[in-house]
């Protein structure tokens, strides 16, 4: 059984189980986030019990409505703090974007992933701050290969990669689609031995539009393509619409596509508020 640690992780059932509110912890920096007006009424509240409780150095309102958003600094001055995740170090700005830079659902998968990485060539897509190849790298990782649209993402993934005292290789970091590196990676007879499909519901590359919903089984079919005999792969999605089971028929036809068959390593969720993520290995 993995041992998980984490000094940074959801604190929501902690202070309070209200409708639409999360509340997470990155050290000593804490968010709320509001994802409706449902418990607006108790935000007062909620920001004097962290008080209360945890000694916060920084906390953070962020109201996440379908026609609205906002950030706002409720305590504290610096925004920025490095959490640590199984001897993985990230760098966290909680008034960076509303997403602070790490995921806090994926620790588990980091973890699996990290494991399987082992000796082998990795491709990380939709990398975003590129937790996933810290994790491949620093259990033995021959190289990951890290993909996303934003220069800025990556940016902050060497960042990372600096902070875990992780080399950066030739070729690790590609700022462009990833349909756009799998494609390329095929013409070239490419292949790596496990692969991380970890997109956004909806993400846009100039004139292009990604939608996981039209576009994640191609790339995944695509990406068993490049899969080496005996590898990993790692789908996950943050889409509400879906679960495990569309994950795992996605899966299925994408292996079948390419004459393969693979075998389930693991499968999980950490919640209703978190990502599906299903992980397997090609035989």
């Amino acid at each position: 059984m993995m041992t998980l640690s984490s000094t940074a992780y959801r604190l929501r059932n902690e202070i309070a189980s209200l409708d639409g509110v999360v509340i997470d912890k990155y050290n000593a920096h804490y968010q709320i986030q509001f994802f409706n007006k449902n418990s607006i009424e108790r935000e007062q509240e909620l920001i004097q019990a962290l008080k209360d409780k945890f000694s916060p150095e920084f906390i953070v309102v962020k109201y996440r409505f379908k026609d609205y958003s906002e950030i706002k600094t409720v305590f504290g001055n610096n925004s920025k703090t490095i959490v640590e995740e199984n001897a993985c170090k990230f760098a966290v700005d909680l008034l960076d974007t509303l997403n602070p830079g790490l995921f806090l659902d994926m620790r588990e998968a980091r973890m699996l992933f990290g494991k399987e990485a082992q000796g082998k060539e990795v491709l990380n897509l939709f990398a975003y701050t590129c937790s996933f190849s810290v994790f491949a790298r620093k259990n033995g990782a021959l190289k990951a290969v890290n993909v996303d649209i934003s220069k800025k993402n990556l940016n902050k993934g060497k960042e990372n990669y600096l902070l875990n005292e992780i080399e950066i290789l030739q070729g690790e970091f590609f700022c462009g689609s990833s349909e756009e590196y799998v494609d390329w990676a095929i013409k070239k007879g490419k292949k790596f031995g496990a692969i991380v499909i970890d997109p956004p519901s909806f993400a846009k590359n100039g004139k292009k539009k990604f939608s996981v919903v039209k576009d994640f089984e191609p790339l995944a079919t695509k990406a068993v393509s490049i899969l080496e005999d005996n590898g990993t792969l790692l789908l996950a999605t943050n889409y509400s619409e879906w679960n495990e089971k569309t994950l795992l028929k996605i899966a299925k036809n994408a292996f079948e596509q390419n004459n393969k068959k693979f075998t389930v390593l693991a499968k999980g969720t950490q919640g209703e508020d978190y990502m599906s993520f299903i992980f397997l290995t090609k035989l």
